[in-house]
Formats: structure tokens, sequence, C-alpha cells
């Protein structure tokens, strides 16, 4: 039997005072595509984390062992290491160095000493993953998609053995999935061994070796579940409330809107701007008052930079009328936290909204949301300690304790397990129901459908709105990629 590329044994990672995950042990051999599941915040990109290397250099402590090839991992030189293994961020803002997209590949290639024509290199790594046209744009003009994209690059720039990724998916609309998912199946055929953290097997399924599971605790399943055992296990999936399809959305259908209709947002020959860059122009559109209005389109098509637009922060021209205060929650929710912990985040938006209020009772309040939101064990922690999902519901929370009447939010569901985008839909069905009106920028093309009253297609500069059977042709033309497996 080959060695293998990477293994771990009794492998404890503590961070403050509290374990993450005590034990574990397994291997990836060589050519392996393995796929990491697990509850939100349960541990899975600490572990990702410290099979790079990252962890506990930049934080926490470290018990047992983790080899690569055969060696121990901090043994390695860091050039030397990132030809093993290397890793993609969940947050790709969290991993880039330089301010333009070619410097970002040119940075990680002459890390490594890379022998051949860098350039060249660097272009034929960008047409990888379609951002050819934007070689040298600056990285903070990217959609959090496109960001994906370059991460996922710069991550293949070091010819590294291992490649752990974590939610590579989560920004991308549907089609680049597709796309980006036949391209790792190459290179895992290739012999390009997989680590992958991801909510969804779906885009795994036609090439994935395994899946291991971790419940809440940070335990690993004894045993691997193979992908043609996936249905079989269907029930320890969802005790987990993890996603094995989209079957949870069986029976969903969209809240009926108030009577008579009123209209919440009007648009009439809009131009979206950034910077100096029109993102699109000539948009006229009705949303109304009430229920889910959903946003659909590429990477980098404006849907952010709509929202931002109706939250009052963006740059526009034409005529919009929005009528009522609105609530932004962002892409990246790290980039509108206030306040020092979990508990203050909250209180904040409480003392706002409620000034004259007894702070006792404005605890109280705080505390009640939070055990709603499953967050009251994490009240004393900063918001950046926690999960990308738990952050995500952090910011939904704080934004809807401010009780404004239109609630704008960009990738509610990224990140999250089955339970908690579930719970997350019903919370907003709920609110919904007390007279909020959510407008959702959304890869989630299922999910769009089973809950939203309007649905608009933004892409090409365009916006159109679409009926349930133009969704569904539009989903089928941009996941034809995946039937190239």
């Amino acid at each position: 039997m080959s060695k293998p590329v990477l293994s771990c044994r009794d492998l404890t990672f503590r961070y403050q005072k509290e374990d993450v995950f005590r034990q574990l042990s397994f291997a990836i051999q060589p050519g392996e595509a393995v796929l990491l599941m697990g509850p939100s915040g349960c541990g899975k990109s600490s572990l990702a984390y410290c099979l790079a290397g990252l962890y506990p250099a930049y934080a926490g402590t470290l018990s047992g062992e983790i080899l690569l090839e055969g060696k121990p991992l901090e043994n390695y030189p860091l050039a030397q290491r990132a030809r093993g293994v290397s890793i993609l961020f969940q947050n790709p803002d969290d991993q880039f160095c330089m301010d333009r997209v070619d410097h970002e590949i040119l940075f990680a290639l002459e890390n490594i000493n890379y022998p051949g024509d860098l350039r060249a290199r660097t272009r034929e790594l960008l047409a990888l993953v379609g951002l050819e046209d934007v070689e040298h744009h600056l990285i903070h003009t990217l959609s959090g998609g496109m960001k994906q994209k370059l991460a996922l690059a710069t991550a293949l720039a070091t010819e590294a053995k291992l490649l752990i990724l974590d939610e590579p998916f989560a920004n991308l609309d549907p089609g680049s999935c597709a796309d980006l998912s036949v391209k790792l199946a190459q290179l895992n055929r290739q012999g390009l061994s997989l680590f992958v953290v991801d909510h969804r097997p779906d885009y795994w399924l036609p090439f994935l070796s395994r899946i291991l599971l971790m419940d809440k605790t940070g335990n690993l399943l004894p045993e691997s579940v193979f992908p043609e055992e996936l249905q079989a296990h269907r029930e320890l999936f969802r005790e987990r409330g993890l996603f094995v399809d989209d079957s949870w959305l069986e029976g969903q259908s969209p809240a009926p809107l108030p009577q008579p209709e009123e209209s919440m947002v009007q648009a009439k020959d809009l131009r979206l701007l950034q910077g100096k860059t029109t993102v699109a122009e000539h948009l006229s559109f009705d949303f109304p008052r009430g229920g889910i209005t959903a946003l659909v389109g590429r990477n980098g098509s404006g849907k952010t930079t709509l929202l931002t637009c109706l939250a009052g922060a963006g740059r526009c021209k034409g005529s919009l009328k929005v009528n009522g205060a609105a609530g932004l929650v962002f892409q990246n929710p790290r980039f509108q936290f206030l306040s020092l912990t979990v508990e203050d985040e909250v209180l904040t938006t409480l003392r706002a909204l409620e000034p004259k209020a007894e702070e006792q009772a404005l605890r109280q309040k705080a505390r009640a949301l939070l055990e709603e939101f499953d967050l009251l064990a994490w009240r004393k922690h900063s918001p950046y300690e926690l999960s990308q999902g738990q952050q995500r519901r952090l910011a939904l929370l704080a934004m809807l304790a401010g009780n404004r009447p239109l609630l704008l939010l960009d990738e509610p569901t990224y990140a999250q397990d089955e339970r908690a985008t579930q719970f997350i839909m019903e919370l907003l069905r709920r609110r919904i129901d007390q007279g909020l009106t959510a407008v959702i920028a959304t890869h989630d093309l299922a999910l769009a459908r089973c809950f939203a009253n309007r649905i608009y297609l933004l892409e090409d500069g365009r916006m159109q709105l679409l009926s349930p059977e133009q969704l569904d042709q539009y989903a089928e033309e941009r996941s034809h990629a995946s039937c190239a497996l």
C-alpha cells in the first residue's frame, strides 16, 4: 500500500481554554478526494487549518501528530510545505496578500521559486478558473465569487500534492460550481489529492472517494461513508442536520403577498456604479412590500452592488425609491461587526432601537435572541472567533433586532448546514408574517424557487423578472457542465 499523502494521529486542538476537537486520527491516500461534513461551528475549518500548518502557528494549541508524506509537518520549510499541502480559505479576503489579481498569483509562484515563465503560468491559472478578463484588476473590486476563484487559482499555483478546500463553492453561481467541479475532477484524476470541507455533497459526488462525518462536538464518525452509500445513510445525515440533497424543500412554497399589493422598492432607468465603472444600467423594477424578492445571476453581475444601493450605501444614478429604512446583512459578515463580544453585538442594536430601556431588560432580550439563534454559548466570545456560518447567523440576528421594515441579505444561507438553512428561512417567513420585506441575493436557485415571491435575474448588465419555469430553464442551462463528468 502506498504511503499516505497526509495522516494525523490523536490530533487534539484547543482554542483558548476549550477543546475544538479531540484525538482525531485518519489518513488521506494519494489521489483521494475526501469530503469532511459536519454542523456549522463543529471545528471543520480549524481542522483544515491544522492540516495546512496554520494552526497552532497562528492560534491555539495542538497535540498529536500530522505527517506529510511520512514526515512531521512542522519539520518542512515553508516553501517546501507549500509544495506538499496548500489551502483555500472559506473566506478568501483572509487569504490575499497583494492588491491586484495577477500580483496575488505571481506572489505565490515566487514563493515556491517556480522555474518557468511566471506570467505565462499566471495567465494559465486565471484561465483555469475563468478570470482571464480581470488579470490586472484590483482585488477589492471583485465580487465574492470572483475572489473565491482567485483564491483557488492561487492555491493551485503552489502545485501542492494535497489541496485543502474550505467551502470552495460557497460564493459561486451554479454554472461556476459545475465548471470548477469538472476541472477539480480532472486535476484529481491527474493525481492531485483533495481534502474538502463543504456542507453540500452535490458537486463532489461524481469523483468523491469517501465522506468523513464530524459531530457538533468535533468527534469523527469511526467509519467513512462512501458516495454509493449516501442515500442509505440519509437518516444519519438528517440527525446531524446535514444536507444530502434538496429534499427538505419539498412542499415549500412562497408565502402569499399582502393584499392589495404595494411597492417597497421602485426603480426606473437605474444605473449601478462601482467607482467610475458602470456595473449595470437601464434597470427598471418593482419589489413588492412583504414576502421575499430574490436576486439571482452570475458572479460579478451586480447583485451585491444593487443591495448596497438599496441600503443607501452604494453609488447609482436614475430613479430609486425605497419605502422604509433598510438593514443590510453583508456577504462577508465580518465587515459589519462593531463590538468585542457576540452579546455586545446584539446589545449595540437593541440599545440604538430602545435608548431608554433598562440595561437588564436589554440583556435578557439579547440572550433570548442568542438562544433562539443557537449562539448563547458563544455570548462572551469575539464575533471573529465564530465559524463563518455562525457569523452569518449573528449578523442576521443583529440586523433583525434593529426591526427595520426592509431587510437586504447577501447570500444568507451560504456556509450553513441544512438545519441552519431551514432555521433561517423559517425565521424569515415568521418575520415576513409580521410585516418584514426581504430582498435576498442568492446562488441557491432551488431555495429561491421555493421561497421567493418574485425572482429577478441580474446578468449581463440587464434585469429580468423570471417565472418559476424560466428559473428552472436558467438553472438547467447553468448546470449543464456537470454532465461533462
